[in-house]
């Protein structure tokens, strides 16, 4: 969490710029009552990543509705992470190079009963970024 919270988003490598992007924009677009996937796929699309969004989706949508805390996210323009952004980007990385360790942090993060299905989301999202290239 500490390499990310608090710095510059350009300084982000373009997986996980990318990421945070689709995490602000997702809590944006739910605030005003759109359909996060439908206000995403294009952007998701252009980057070949797609089949990235529906498991994102559930994620996003279960750290919405099951974490045990709010979440709190920056608008989209940002320049800077904030600390809960820092955490879940933490998150992403560790989804491929630490599994256990990702899913011990949403076991932390999420209500009991939704850490496998946020795990299992988290993982598919990450598989998916990756065979678009965008590893976070």
């Amino acid at each position: 969490m500490y390499a990310f919270v608090d710095r510059p988003v350009g300084t982000l490598k373009p997986g996980a710029r990318f990421l945070l992007w689709a995490m602000r924009g997702w809590i944006a677009s739910a605030a005003q009552g759109e359909c996060p996937p439908r206000t995403l796929a294009c952007g998701f699309a252009q980057r070949g990543a797609l089949p990235a969004l529906p498991p994102l989706n559930r994620l996003l949508a279960t750290l919405n509705t099951q974490a045990r805390d709010a979440i709190a996210f920056h608008p989209l323009a940002c320049p800077r992470i904030g600390e809960d952004e820092a955490i879940l980007l933490q998150l992403w990385e560790d989804a491929r190079a630490a599994p256990v360790r990702a899913r011990a942090t949403l076991a932390l993060i999420l209500e009991e009963t939704a850490v496998e299905p946020g795990f299992e989301a988290l993982l598919a999202v990450s598989a998916r970024l990756a065979e678009a290239g965008l590893d976070a």
